[in-house]
């Protein structure tokens, strides 16, 4: 049963030197290489004397090029940077959204974070005069429509006393010599 073995510290060794091979088989491969190469510069070359104008030009060169490699690396780090503003910018919309509907997912579920809310909301004289204001419209609104179906009751009755009372006045005229009530 392969998969009920428990690891082992020789296990775990073993994974490590099978993964770690190539790493460090290029670690001592470049030891061995770099102290090849430097035997062999320093045994078969020349050694060389530096004058003193060389060592001003050498001074110059090497200030040239340090200089190109700050450049270098400055202009990496500005391409960098605009590629994440921009980046951040595109996105910046779409994490609006999703932390505006975490904090509605919040007040739909935690009662006292939605009501705390509201607390804070209504400290805005802007938010309390809003609220007013839509308030004063909505309940007017229930108002103006409780009374228009009022009205359109009262008619409908009124129509209908009207009707009763006109066969009620067919009726007293008619047949059975029923008189109309006082």
């Amino acid at each position: 049963m392969a998969g009920t073995e428990k690891s082992s510290p020789i296990k775990a060794i073993r994974w490590l030197a099978k993964e770690t091979r190539g790493f460090l088989g290029g670690f001592v491969g470049g030891l061995i290489g770099g102290l090849f190469a430097f035997s062999l510069i320093n045994y078969t070359g020349r050694l060389a004397t530096v004058a003193a104008a060389d060592a001003v030009s050498i001074a110059n060169t090497y200030i040239v090029y340090t200089t190109f490699v700050i450049a270098a690396v400055a202009l990496l780090l500005t391409i960098a940077g605009l590629i994440f503003t921009q980046n951040f910018a595109v996105e910046k919309e779409s994490h609006i959204a999703h932390a505006f509907s975490s904090v509605l997912e919040i007040v739909r579920t935690d009662d006292e974070k939605a009501v705390l809310l509201v607390q804070q909301a209504m400290e805005n004289p802007r938010v309390v005069e809003y609220v007013s204001e839509a308030l004063s419209d909505k309940i007017s609104e229930e108002l103006a429509s409780w009374k228009a179906k009022a009205g359109a009751r009262m008619r409908d009755a009124t129509q209908e006393a009207e009707a009763v009372d006109a066969m009620f006045g067919d009726l007293s005229a008619g047949k059975n010599g029923l008189k109309e009530p006082k």
